[in-house]
């Protein structure tokens, strides 16, 4: 239901140009009387440029649409992506190895890496 009135004026529309086909251009266009066939050929252009004009109407609706929902889409994507990085840090200071010969308050960005003393061994 909602697509029909999402569509209600190209439905219309439509119908329209069918009934007017049907009832008024080719009747005109297959009379014996030359005048017929003019007026008839004259109203066949103006209804073509009409559905022409309709049609691309609707593309460019489409094309908002689609373009309301990329903007979505991308803010959605940049949000998620937000979240990962946040919990990419959560993850990576948690991962951090304590130095247990650093005093209390001095606080090293830097991994703690053991060193051992090297003896000289004489013979």
């Amino acid at each position: 239901m909602e697509k029909l009135k999402k569509y209600q004026k190209q439905i219309i529309t439509f119908i329209t140009i069918s009934l007017l086909l049907t009832y008024g251009i080719y009747p005109c266009l297959t009379a014996a009387n030359t005048f017929y066939n003019i007026v008839g050929g004259i109203a066949l252009g103006v209804l073509i440029l009409w559905g022409i004009l309709e049609v691309k109407d609707v593309y460019e609706k489409e094309d908002e649409d689609e373009k309301l929902f990329r903007e979505q889409w991308d803010a959605h994507v940049a949000k998620q992506t937000e979240a990962m990085k946040e919990m990419h840090k959560q993850n990576d200071a948690l991962k951090k190895k304590v130095n247990p010969k650093q005093f209390d308050g001095v606080k090293s960005d830097e991994p703690f890496v053991k060193t051992r003393k090297k003896t000289n061994k004489t013979k």
